[in-house]
Order: structure tokens, then sequence, then C-alpha cells
């Protein structure tokens, strides 16, 4: 079964994300020669200036990656909002970031713009309201749609957080969303069990959230993906079929 997409019918393309006129900032950012060896791998299946093109990426942004884990789009993003910008690398503590604080900071302390700010399970975003000029959530929001308790509708504490997120983005400001995508109508309980999510249920609580979307992208489709299994069972570790979406902070 091929999948299902439906982003073009119902989202603008930004075409120019898709024919690789990629920004010089951009592009200076993906060549740098302070990223990792191990994240530079990982670009072409990321396509790094594709998504920051479509995202808007500027010199000058505040940018917070929500869960930034080994700083993949950190790194990027340091070198896209160049010396006047400023990059927060959030990450909530645990195991799995734990042992790798002293490292992450000695490394981002070369680029000059990046802070790594770890929180506590629960808290909130350590950033003043209105404040932040884009926030990246990548290859997280799967684990944030479902909740037996709730079943079908939005958990409550995935409100609280896109209330947080909402709190500290600038009116105007892009929340920006990357994630494997579940085929089209599958439930939310589906779709978690495959740590994926249907566009359609993303979109839905994050309108309902408050916020307006303001786009997509076919940047990541691979038509060897069903969009219904457990990619990393099946040998599709950074092959999946990838939502690309933008959602922004009404000005009022």
């Amino acid at each position: 079964m091929k999948p299902l997409i439906s982003i073009a019918a119902s989202a603008c393309i930004l075409s120019t994300a898709i024919a690789g006129d990629i920004p010089a900032n951009i592009q200076t950012a993906i060549d740098n020669p302070l990223r990792t060896e191990e994240n530079r791998a990982r670009d072409e299946d990321r396509k790094p200036g594709a998504v920051l093109t479509f995202y808007g990426v500027k010199e000058g942004m505040r940018i917070v990656d929500i869960a930034s884990g080994g700083g993949y789009f950190t790194e990027i993003l340091s070198g896209a909002v160049g010396p006047e910008g400023q990059v927060r690398a959030q990450n909530t503590a645990g195991p799995r970031i734990n042992d790798r604080i002293d490292v992450l900071n000695e490394h981002y302390g070369k680029f000059g713009n990046i802070t790594l700010d770890i929180t506590e399970q629960g808290a909130a975003l350590p950033y003043e309201d209105n404040s932040v000029d884009m926030l990246l959530l990548s290859l997280i929001i799967h684990h944030l749609h479902y909740d037996e308790a709730t079943g079908e509708a939005m958990p409550e504490r995935s409100g609280e957080i896109y209330a947080d997120v909402k709190r500290v983005l600038k009116p105007g400001g892009v929340f920006a969303i990357i994630e494997h995508t579940a085929t089209p109508g599958s439930s939310r309980a589906q779709s978690a069990a495959w740590h994926r999510a249907p566009e359609e249920t993303i979109k839905a609580d994050l309108t309902s959230a408050g916020f307006v979307f303001d786009g997509a992208v076919d940047i990541h489709v691979n038509p060897d993906d069903d969009l219904q299994n457990t990619w990393f069972e099946v040998d599709l570790r950074g092959k999946t079929t990838r939502m690309v979406h933008r959602y922004v902070k009404p000005a009022k």
C-alpha cells in the first residue's frame, strides 16, 4: 500500500524549498565545519536546507529547539541565525540527556550563540512571554498526541505544553513541526504504537490550541513507506515519510 499524501490539497507548498534554492545563511550553516560528523551524515535524509528554508529561518532570530537531543538542528540553526541570533537547545532532564550535558555544553561553546537548557519533567519552558521567534519540535510530537486516559481526545498534558509554546512565541512566531506520518484515518492509539501521527490529528490539536496552520511541504516522501509500520523495526530509520508543518501564533 502506497502512502496517501493529502498535503498538497490542503496546504500551500513552498516551491523554492523543493527546488533547492537555499538562502546563503542556511547553506553556510549546513557547511559549518564545527558540526559533528555524526550529525552531518544525516543531512541526505533530513534535508535541512529545504526544511529550514520552508520555515523561514533568518539571521538575528531567537529560536528554541525543543527536545533537541544531540543537537542535529541546533548546530545548523546556530549558523543560520548568525552571531546576532540566539539558539536555545532545550531538553528534559532524564537518563537520555543527563550523561551528555557536559559534552554538549563543551561542544555548543564553540558556536558562540547556543545555550543548553535542561528543564525538569513537567516544568514550564524557561523563556519569557512573547520572546521567541520560532520553536522547532522535530520527531517528538508522536509522544504527545495520545494518552490511554483520553483515548481519541488530545491529552490534557499536551494541551498544557502547546499553551506554554504559545506563551513564549512572539505574535506571528512560528511553531515548526516535523513528524513521522501515519496513514490518514488511523487512530491515536494505532499511530502512537507505530511512533507516528496522522497529519489531520496534529493539525486539529494545534489549531484547537490556538495556532494557525500556515502551510506544509512535501520534503520527506518515501513511496516505500506504507505509513502504518513501526519504522525502526522495518529498517526505515531516517527514511520515513514525514510531515513538515508550519503553524503560527496569531498576531492578536
